[in-house]
């Protein structure tokens, strides 16, 4: 433990890091020692309320907020009041790494068959159905310096079935119509997406994704390129659920 040397009359500003919860008293005791190892100096006691800095603790919770209403809007396509307050976003960029996760997926199903607008019309039924069935619940660990770390515990669709399902379908076309022709069978798997879509089970995150924040222009976003940072974009558009 670093001792600090205080001179008689003098005066310095110490800090203290210690866990706490919302809305507790606690007592501190700090224990002074002396130069002079006989002399007996007593406690010092603190009282401290933690209801008197309910407004900082609040604000420190806004990335919290931030990331929640982010995943929501932009991942499950869901309404979130606090968006607008919160967030900063490119939308188009964001919404972009999840098209091209799920596109990797559909590519493993579908043989590289579908074409551009099936894609687009596919993932536009992967996220309804992300809407009614995925959810999320975030919780901020860290906030200093307009950074944080924000933890997502997250169940969302689990799309390592879907090959499963296409297959399951292409077989049963061809053993129907006796028609091997490849392409139609991926035609009529094609047909049936929706249907697919809709049988896919959840599944929950087996720990909570880690997501690095930051603040800009007084507002909260997702700092993507950190090498440490988990990837929303996979987890809510392919198979990657950890």
């Amino acid at each position: 433990m670093h001792l600090t040397r205080l001179a008689l009359e003098s005066k310095k500003n110490l800090t203290f890091v210690f866990e706490v919860k919302k809305d507790k008293k606690y007592k501190i005791g700090l224990q002074p020692k002396s130069s002079d190892y006989d002399e007996e100096i007593d406690e010092v006691t603190l009282t401290l309320d933690t209801k008197k800095y309910a407004k900082s603790y609040n604000k420190l919770q806004d990335p919290e907020k931030a990331l929640q209403a982010y995943t929501e809007v932009l991942y499950l396509n869901k309404e979130n009041v606090d968006y607008d307050k919160y967030v900063t976003a490119d939308k188009t960029a964001v919404i972009e790494e999840q098209k091209k996760a799920f596109n990797e997926e559909l590519k493993g199903a579908f043989s590289n068959s579908l074409t551009d607008k099936a894609k687009k019309d596919f993932f536009n039924m992967y996220k309804d159905v992300l809407k009614e069935k995925a959810s999320v619940k975030t919780n901020v660990i860290a906030n200093a310096n307009n950074k944080a770390v924000v933890e997502v515990e997250y169940t969302t669709l689990d799309l390592s079935d879907l090959y499963s399902y296409v297959s399951q379908l292409k077989r049963a076309y061809t053993d129907e119509t006796k028609d091997y022709d490849t392409q139609h069978s991926e035609e009529f798997a094609a047909s049936k997406f929706k249907d697919i879509v809709n049988e896919l089970e959840t599944k929950e995150g087996s720990r909570p994704l880690r997501i690095f924040m930051v603040k800009e222009d007084g507002k909260w976003t997702v700092k993507s390129s950190d090498l440490y940072s988990d990837s929303l974009g996979k987890t809510f558009g392919s198979s990657y659920i950890r």
